[in-house]
């Protein structure tokens, strides 16, 4: 039975749509078409609502069945799924699954991230969150989603250094071609490959275009999820991304939001000021690209 060869575990709002296109593109790679398998650990927001589709007990063979056939030229496979960071149950079940498997990490400055974070999830319709950035900060799980050296310890002692590339999000606004090629080469690909694709890769904040449409589509789901058997079927991956997918088309629209006040961003750069300082010194012993 073949293995993944690399997953990417996070972090969210930091690149990762972008640097999933640029793995998907190349020839060599067979990446997982959804990007996010969600088969070690369940979306942050699932986790949050204590809706998980629990992929896992679904077991190897249906996780392989996420991935194209090695055919041609596939030299290795896998998946991005910025939710397995926070999960040291992923990190576990990844170094029983494969402790050589090598993994990709996108970081950014903290307060841009979850910020950027909270205004592309305000519209979910698994899980809602508050109506300001403010009151979303009370809640030490959400708020500590930016506390990056404390969810990589995890997996820093159960995966060896060499295995580990870490990309930060500023290298990949300024220097896009090299980012892309120290991945390929990372991955053993080859690293002259440049593709071409219409779209850069961005996930824009969203709005709901009818706020009604979301409360109500908000508690349509609670009352389905609560209904014997429509639980199992609400919790198939395939009928989870569909209904994801037909509710932002149908009801979401890119939008800009107001920039975090200048007293704010000190706020909250003074909280996450001494896990950078921890990180900083993780970052010293891996291979990152800045």
């Amino acid at each position: 039975m073949f293995h993944i060869d690399f997953i990417g575990i996070g972090a969210p709002k930091c690149g990762t749509t972008w640097f999933s296109a640029q793995l998907e593109a190349h020839p060599q790679i067979g990446f997982a078409p959804d990007k996010e398998v969600y088969y070690f650990a369940d979306t942050i927001l699932r986790r949050l609502a204590g809706q998980e589709l629990r992929c896992f007990e679904r077991g190897e063979a249906w996780y392989h069945e996420q991935f194209p056939a090695a055919v041609g030229a596939v030299s290795c496979r896998g998946e991005f799924c910025p939710a397995y960071l926070y999960s040291e149950e992923a990190a576990a079940r990844i170094a029983a699954y494969r402790p050589d498997i090598k993994l990709l990490l996108c970081l950014r400055p903290p307060v841009e991230m979850i910020y950027s974070w909270y205004w592309y999830n305000r519209n979910a319709v698994v899980a809602s969150l508050p109506d300001s950035f403010e009151e979303m900060m009370e809640n030490s799980f959400l708020r500590d989603l930016g506390c990056f050296a404390r969810h990589l310890r995890p997996w820093l002692d159960r995966f060896p250094a060499r295995n580990i590339l870490v990309v930060q999000f500023d290298a990949i606004r300024r220097h896009p071609d090299s980012a892309r090629q120290r991945a390929y080469e990372f991955l053993g690909v080859a690293a002259d490959f440049k593709p071409q694709l219409s779209q850069q890769g961005k996930n824009p904040a969203r709005a709901p275009r009818f706020p009604l449409l979301q409360s109500s589509a908000q508690g349509l789901y609670r009352v389905l999820s609560a209904l014997p058997g429509a639980d199992k079927v609400l919790k198939s991956p395939i009928v989870a991304k569909t209904l994801q997918s037909a509710y932002h088309g149908l009801n979401t629209k890119a939008r800009k939001y107001e920039p975090l006040s200048p007293q704010e961003r000190l706020k909250w750069e003074a909280y996450y000021a001494a896990d950078q300082k921890d990180l900083s010194h993780l970052l010293r012993n891996l291979q990152v690209v800045d």
